[in-house]
C-alpha cells in the first residue's frame, strides 16, 4: 500500500515548505511542529518519493515542481472549503478550523464543484482563490 500524501500532517509539512522557497531543514519543521525530527524525516522520505519534494537529511528540504502544484491546490481547497463554511454562518477562525479537520477528505472534483457553486470566488478570508483553469476555465 503506498502511503497517501494529503494527510493533515503532510498537508501542514507541504504548507510550510511552500513559505520557505529556498528550502527548510526537518529539524526546523520539527521545531515548528513540536514534534519528533523522526517523525518529520518519515513524512518527508514518503512526500519524496511521491515526487513532491528533494530531500537530503543534510540540505534540507523543496519543492519539485510537482510539489509546488501540488500545494497550490492544497491552498485552494482549503480557501473554498473554508469559504463555504463562512458562507454557511461559521465565523472564518472556525471555517479555518473545520476545513483543517476534514480537507484531506475532500477529492479535487468536488472543491471544483463547490467553487462551481459558490460562483468562482477570488477571495476568502485567509486569502485569494487561485482559480484552476479546469474549473473556472477563463475568470
Amino acid at each position: 500500500m503506498t502511503p497517501r500524501s494529503d494527510t493533515p500532517q503532510k498537508i501542514k509539512f507541504l504548507k510550510l515548505i511552500y513559505q520557505f522557497p529556498e528550502g527548510i531543514k526537518s529539524g526546523d519543521i520539527a521545531e515548528k511542529f513540536s514534534i519528533r525530527t523522526a517523525t518529520v524525516t518519515r513524512s518527508l522520505r514518503e512526500l519524496s518519493n511521491a515526487g513532491y519534494l528533494n530531500y537530503d537529511p543534510y540540505q534540507g528540504v523543496e519543492l519539485t515542481s510537482a510539489g509546488e502544484e501540488f500545494v497550490r491546490f492544497l491552498i485552494r481547497r482549503h480557501r473554498i472549503l473554508s469559504l463555504m463554511f463562512a458562507r454557511a454562518g461559521l465565523c472564518e477562525k472556525a471555517a479555518c478550523i473545520q476545513t483543517e479537520l476534514i480537507e484531506h477528505l475532500v477529492p479535487r472534483d468536488h472543491v471544483d464543484q463547490i467553487c462551481r457553486s459558490l460562483g468562482h470566488p477570488s477571495r476568502a478570508a485567509c486569502g485569494i482563490i487561485e482559480h484552476d483553469p479546469l474549473c473556472c476555465g477563463g475568470c
